[in-house]
């Protein structure tokens, strides 16, 4: 189990597409300088690789090919893939809406835990990232957020199942409301107006370190940081 502290230690390739508006493959349904939202349902994830069509590919190549119709023994099996594609395919549409939501004005996380239990909502100041396995022994791993000790209840919340650490440094700076916003065509009609607040506020230092440069959108927005905040 490796555990993230909360760090920029790269520029987060992830977000240098527009998350929003287009089929990236990601699950962003909205990404401004308030909220990051994604779908976390089974029919974002569905959306991601689109699921449902690769069993149908499936079971029609099993047709076309061993001819189930020919033995009841090849039609029981058919029409077990066909039930497992007909569940999924209309789970697809009637799926309970779920979503993770990074706040960055308030610092929460917005955290949907299961099926069954409520949305879980926790301070980003009170957790760390960490990468561990579902299983002893396994090799597939994930990233958590873990609430810290003395943080009742304590709780590891899934993030994502790949670029692990590329999303947390997403995360992290993004989370930092005293620094711009992440790179991302998603987030630049917003640059502005979140600069704005953060000058009315007199440019804080920023919340978590960075081991990369974090500057303005502009030379000159850079200058007045410099000059107003001393960073």
């Amino acid at each position: 189990m490796d555990q993230l502290a909360k760090r920029i230690t790269a520029i987060p390739e992830r977000n240098r597409i527009d998350l929003v508006g287009i089929d990236t493959g990601e699950f962003a349904i909205r990404a401004d300088d308030i909220e990051f939202i994604e779908d976390r349902t089974y029919k974002g994830k569905v959306k991601g690789y689109n699921g449902q069509w690769v069993w149908l590919g499936f079971i029609l190549f099993y047709f076309i090919l061993f001819r189930p119709y020919q033995s009841w023994i090849g039609f029981f099996v058919f029409l077990i893939f066909g039930g497992i594609f007909g569940f999924i395919f209309i789970y697809h549409y009637i799926a309970p809406t779920k979503h993770f939501i990074a706040n960055r004005q308030t610092g929460k996380l917005h955290m949907p835990i299961s099926k069954k239990k409520p949305q879980k909502i926790v301070n980003f100041n009170d957790g760390d990232g960490i990468i561990k396995s579902y299983y002893i022994d396994s090799f597939y791993t994930s990233l958590f957020f873990q609430t810290k000790k003395g943080i009742e209840p304590k709780a590891a919340m899934g993030l994502v199942d790949w670029n692990r650490e590329d999303y947390w440094n997403f995360l992290v700076w993004y989370m930092d409301k005293n620094r711009p916003l992440p790179p991302g065509a998603a987030f630049d009609e917003y640059r502005l107006q979140d600069f704005e607040r953060r000058k009315a506020e007199g440019f804080p230092k920023p919340l978590y370190p960075s081991d990369i440069p974090t500057p303005e959108a502009t030379p000159e927005q850079q200058a007045e940081r410099r000059k107003i905040g001393g960073w």
